[in-house]
């Protein structure tokens, strides 16, 4: 049975993401991380990271 038939309405692969969305909302995290790591190694400098 799948979870329209289970009388959810919402897909099994609704639910889960297509691999491209999962791609993207990894690829985001890892830059979303990177970012953060530039930003605590540069903390308390008055000037942005020079790498962002």
């Amino acid at each position: 049975m799948t979870a329209t038939e289970s009388g959810n309405g919402v897909s099994a692969e609704s639910a889960q993401g297509t691999d491209e969305e999962i791609a993207k909302k990894k690829k985001h995290d890892h830059e979303d991380e990177m970012v953060d790591e530039w930003e605590e190694e540069s903390f308390p400098a008055s000037d942005p990271p020079s790498n962002y």
